[in-house]
């Protein structure tokens, strides 16, 4: 296993167990192994901070470790600004920031490597999502389906919402007339998008899928129904915002069921 391969081992490791501070500290030791001392001495010290807090016979010590994580995190993350040691916002709690409630897809996803050490060095949170969501404006297309299931935070999701963004527009008609309101859709995945997520044997994990607003047309449909890896599908959100047409709706439903589809 290569050295970003550990590290996203540790880090799932560490999101599976949120209440449990042996991952943590287990994955310390493999930062400082691997030269990165001042990474892993903060977690220790957050470890120890949330032991310690709110037992009075530990004030000195607690006093202690309070100043040096406020001087971790100037270290490692030399970029934030505070105006005063009184005004720290350490979002970070027993060494990592809260799990992500959603992996948020904002990139082409052309470096993959580049795109997983981001995640491990500046983003581990999105370890602990357990929802996926396209960034208003992103569409998702057949090759970045296939590089999201690579990434090792995506393997673990189930819930995917991939709900176009539906936004007002104004439309001028000319002078003297009124302003119009027009609703317009952003969608997220294409009909090919579709095709290669529900055709990639990583969709057997998905639970809940959310189509909406993407202005997919029958061969999207049809796609769904054909697809050998939504045994597992308890959530299918299709039918707004779409162009289905004729009796696939009906094989859509007979697919999944009544209870699944909306």
């Amino acid at each position: 296993m290569d050295l970003l391969s550990q590290h996203e081992a540790f880090l799932r490791a560490v999101f599976d167990a949120p209440d449990d501070d042996t991952p943590r500290l287990v994955y310390a030791d493999f930062l400082q192994e691997n030269g990165e001392e001042e990474r892993a001495e903060f977690i220790r010290v957050q470890c120890e901070l949330a032991v310690k807090r709110g037992h009075t016979e530990y004030a000195d010590r607690i006093r202690e470790l309070g100043m040096r994580e406020w001087e971790l995190i100037q270290q490692l993350e030399p970029e934030r600004k505070y105006w005063d040691a009184g005004e720290q916002a350490i979002h970070q709690r027993r060494g990592f920031c809260p799990p992500a409630g959603s992996f948020i897809v904002r990139t082409m996803l052309r470096d993959i490597t580049a795109e997983r050490w981001y995640y491990v060095r500046s983003e581990s949170e999105v370890f602990g999502a357990r929802s996926l969501a396209v960034e208003p404006g992103t569409v998702l297309r057949p090759e970045q389906i296939e590089a999201l299931f690579t990434l090792p935070p995506v393997q673990r999701i189930t819930e995917w919402f991939l709900n176009g963004n539906v936004r007002e527009q104004l439309s001028h008609s000319g002078p003297g007339s009124f302003d119009l309101v027009e609703l317009v859709q952003q969608p997220a995945i294409t009909t090919r998008g579709v095709e290669a997520l529900v055709q990639h044997r990583g969709a057997r994990r998905i639970t809940s899928l959310d189509l909406r607003n993407n202005d997919l047309d029958n061969d999207a449909a049809r796609t769904l129904v054909k697809s050998p890896y939504l045994d597992n599908l308890k959530r299918l959100q299709l039918l707004e915002g779409n162009r289905l047409r004729g009796r696939v709706w009906q094989q859509v439903i007979e697919r999944f069921g009544e209870d699944v589809v909306g």
